[in-house]
């Protein structure tokens, strides 16, 4: 779980043809920000049972249980979630939602009103009330309001609907913008006529272009200190040392919206919890510019900063409305609980070094699995390092080379 295994996306879809053999993805977001597989399986069928037994062989890999997991509205897949994740939040994924609007919805004679209605309250409510009274007005004004499929939606609204996931830390893999979307880990790969023998070929390039799309990032983000600046912003400054390049370019955006962010002023006062309202300019309908207010709890005395909108629970940032709290009470620096480790462009090698120190740099027992984890992420860390410079190339390869001799100089000892 300590590897991006934390928040994942369990994504089911279908190879084969008219065979339809069911495909199922577990998927974490990297320290980029982009989706990196877990494991994955195929199934004889879309039972409980074939559910549950796949969820099982995950979490005996993983280790520990996730804190949180998203999923399309699969009654199956829901039931054995609850069984073997018991302690996981779960939550159904906005995008497949969205997708299925047409399919569900499209035979209205007044789709276009209902599915902007329905657009308008998953995306502009920021209070449960709002939601409520959008839904409300959505259903009663175009007659849906015994329409089965928005019904068992709204039964389950509190594990989609983006006003009531704020509590819920997603790190990217719940989408709560409008044109927003969760690709499938194999998308671009993989579809539903994909023979079994060609998926069998595809996984391994997938993996290999996956592989080096990560590894490209990683020398990308460790090549310089800091990336390329567009404010004077303190809050860019800092991250830009930090961050992966791809996850500071999203805070970067944050950063530069502040811009769009003209009024903070306070609301209430509570001892050392104040609440401040800061209106933005957005694009609304037409393109036309609207006004907005986002309220933005702030806790002086522990450095503490909460907005309505919840992009920190979402994407893992600060959003633009907190950074305009904390630059009027005059903090300069992102207070480090919002400076999240797994974007760190060094959190792969601070990983290594913390499970060396939890078994002294060794594993016990004889589970290959164990030994294979281990080396491979101790090799990492030579491998990041080597990509420093030439000289530091020449010397990785000479150790590596070292070692590989002196582990067959072992199995020469033996025979």
């Amino acid at each position: 779980c300590s590897y991006f295994g934390d928040v994942i996306f369990i994504d089911n879809t279908y190879i084969s043809g008219k065979f339809e053999i069911p495909l199922v993805t577990f998927s974490g977001v990297n320290h980029h920000g982009k989706a990196t597989l877990l494991s994955c399986g195929l199934l004889a069928g879309e039972t409980l049972e074939s559910y549950h037994w796949l969820l099982k062989v995950c979490l005996s890999l993983m280790k520990c249980s996730p804190q949180t997991i998203v999923t399309d509205r699969c009654k199956p897949l829901e039931a054995a979630v609850s069984q073997v994740f018991p302690r996981s939040l779960h939550r159904f994924s906005l995008t497949h939602i969205m997708r299925k609007i047409p399919e569900k919805l499209g035979g209205l004679h007044n789709y276009d009103g209902v599915r902007k209605a329905f657009t308008k309250a998953v995306y502009d409510t920021l209070k449960v009330v709002e939601f409520e009274a959008a839904w409300g007005f959505m259903v009663h004004s175009f007659g849906v309001i015994d329409n089965e499929w928005l019904r068992s939606l709204y039964e389950d609204r509190a594990r989609w609907a983006p006003v009531y996931l704020k509590d819920t830390f997603f790190a990217g893999i719940a989408t709560a913008r409008p044109g927003e979307t969760l690709n499938p880990f194999f998308e671009r790969y993989v579809h539903k006529q994909t023979p079994l023998k060609e998926f069998l070929d595809k996984y391994e390039l997938a993996l290999h272009k996956k592989h080096r799309e990560e590894t490209l990032s990683d020398i990308e983000s460790l090549a310089s200190n800091t990336a390329e600046l567009k404010t004077k912003c303190s809050f860019e400054t800092q991250l830009s040392r930090v961050y992966t390049r791809d996850m500071f370019k999203k805070f970067q955006v944050e950063v530069e919206e502040m811009y769009s962010c003209f009024s903070t002023t306070q609301l209430h006062v509570d001892g050392p919890f104040v609440i401040f309202l800061v209106k933005e300019r957005v694009q609304g309908e037409s393109n036309r510019r609207e006004i907005r207010d986002f309220e933005v709890l702030y806790n002086r005395s522990v450095g503490e900063v909460r907005c309505i909108c919840s992009c920190f629970n979402f994407y893992g940032y600060l959003c633009r409305h907190a950074l305009c709290v904390l630059n009027f009470n005059g903090v300069e620096e992102v207070p480090l609980r919002y400076v999240l480790p797994r974007w760190r462009k060094d959190f792969k090698r601070i990983q290594a070094a913390a499970d060396n120190g939890l078994n002294g740099g060794f594993v016990n027992g004889t589970d290959r699995v164990q030994w294979f984890d281990q080396l491979y992420k101790n090799a990492l860390q030579v491998v990041e390092e080597g990509t420093v410079s030439l000289d530091h190339y020449k010397v990785a390869m000479q150790v590596l080379q070292q070692s590989l001799e002196r582990v067959h100089s072992v199995e020469d000892k033996q025979e």
